[in-house]
């Protein structure tokens, strides 16, 4: 008989060793599985509700419950605790019970926040099941720190510690081994879990999926992302920096959440929102700037776009139909203005869906200007095809700028315009100068060339007199 705490025998154990090291699990945390076979001690725990067992031949399981139809050699392989199963009242993880099941438990879930309060720390005995692909922690109060130790469980998959008790750091040796097989980190709602994220994590070949939303994770997003990631949520954490370009260039991205990860800025990642896989972006409240792009190309996989209280600016691109796939749109309390083009009218799933444009709700302008509930920035008038997104769930009509477009800017200046404006600069002065200094000139030639007649005197007038007629008269005097 095997000793439940050997990993030894663990390794070998028989289906019926097997199923005893479950049941005495099973009485540790005061569980009782909702089938009838749970009360007959002689009959497969691969009957219990909770329980999946695999054949010799990796055949499909019996039903759900059946007590019939095991063939000899079947091995425990998952338990998933999901509706089949009750529990006592709360306790700890008694870890080393499950040692006997190390070389065949391929997955553990432990079910949801409601279902069973588990309380104290991580058992190191979770280290120890080799076989393990899946782990998930969604319930209770686990304290402690995540055990380093889970980063060389070799066959590890996917990893979920979801527990508001958690505390520390995301210690790195889970992503150390290159040639592993982690694929999902989640772990989300650890609102104690603090420092970064480790950088091997966004190199790991194999990850797909890192979750962390509300935690305290902070520090900066890494600007080198090689993983093939599909999904990356980092909602309410303290991480700073913008959006890392390679994230978008990935061939899987589907997910992009950094709502409320208010201290991450930069652009808007213009190639993110043309991917050909992704299907949600959601920046609220972030600081997140820059444009949306005019798209030449159709996004129909797109289905959620959320900027809402981000630093977003610019116009909403006439393309903005190109997104066709779109049933969630949120652009409002940005710094998005100008025209709202008829084409948001052909996105289809917006008619069902969610589109907000406004602003904020300003009471002032409600109750003097124009009696609708809420203000944009968006010029009047707004899309009659679409109202959807120009009206309140109530109906209500939100408000527009009432104004022009402003006028097109002046054409930057060219070589030629400023060598005229120095012609016409230098024209200015010397004209004047010119003039002045011709002027100068012949003020002083007439001078110099005025006779100068002197006043005859009393005796040269007489003289004159007593000249004879026919004689030359003088004409000048000295």
């Amino acid at each position: 008989m095997c000793v439940l705490s050997s990993l030894l025998c663990a390794l070998v154990a028989s289906p019926p060793e097997a199923c005893k090291a479950l049941r005495g699990f099973y009485d540790a945390i005061g569980a009782k599985d909702k089938s009838p076979s749970f009360t007959d001690r002689s009959s497969t725990c691969c009957a219990f509700l909770d329980v999946r067992c695999t054949q010799p031949d990796g055949s499909p399981s019996p039903p759900l419950g059946q007590k019939e139809g095991w063939k000899a050699g079947a091995t425990l392989t998952k338990i998933k605790f999901r509706g089949g199963t009750e529990f006592g009242s709360s306790g700890t993880l008694p870890g080393a019970l499950l040692l006997p099941l190390a070389g065949t438990l391929e997955y553990l879930d432990l079910g949801k926040e409601g279902d069973r309060s588990f309380s104290g720390t991580l058992p190191a005995e979770l280290t120890q099941l080799t076989a393990l692909q899946k782990l998930s922690l969604t319930t209770g109060k686990f304290s402690g720190t995540i055990p380093h130790q889970l980063g060389r469980l070799p066959a590890l998959e996917k990893l979920t510690l979801l527990s508001k008790s958690l505390s520390g750091t995301v210690p790195g040796e889970l992503c150390h081994r290159s040639d592993g097989s982690l694929r999902k980190l989640v772990l989300d709602d650890n609102v104690k879990l603090s420092g970064t994220l480790p950088p091997e994590c966004f190199l790991l070949p194999t990850l797909e999926e890192i979750s962390a939303k509300k935690t305290r994770i902070s520090g900066t997003l890494p600007s080198k992302i090689t993983a093939p990631l599909r999904l990356l949520i980092l909602e309410e954490v303290s991480l700073s920096g913008s959006v890392p370009e390679e994230l978008c260039k990935g061939e899987k991205l589907e997910e992009l959440v950094l709502r409320r990860a208010n201290r991450v800025s930069g652009t808007l990642p213009t190639e993110c929102l043309s991917h050909d896989t992704i299907t949600k972006i959601d920046l609220k409240r972030t600081k997140v700037g820059g444009t949306i792009p005019s798209l030449d190309k159709a996004v129909p996989k797109l289905k959620t776009l959320d900027l809402s209280n981000s630093d977003v600016s610019g116009t909403l691109p006439a393309s903005v139909d190109m997104f066709s796939g779109l049933e969630y749109l949120a652009v409002d309390r940005t710094k998005l203005y100008g025209i709202v083009p008829e084409s948001l009218g052909d996105i289809r799933g917006l008619k069902n869906g969610t589109c907000t444009l406004q602003n904020a709700y300003d009471l002032v302008f409600i109750s003097i200007v124009s009696k609708t509930c809420c203000y944009s920035n968006f010029w009047c008038p707004l899309p009659s095809n679409a109202p959807y997104c120009t009206e309140t769930s109530s109906g209500e009509t939100i408000g527009c700028s009432v104004m022009s477009p402003p006028p097109p800017p002046p054409p930057a200046p060219s070589f030629a315009s400023d060598t005229a404006v120095v012609v016409l600069l230098i024209c200015a002065i010397a004209i004047p100068a010119a003039a002045w200094l011709l002027y100068t000139l012949c003020k002083r030639v007439a001078i110099t060339s005025t006779v100068v007649v002197p006043k005859m005197t009393e005796l040269d007038s007489a003289a004159v007199e007593h000249i004879p007629e026919g004689e030359a008269r003088p004409t000048h005097y000295n």
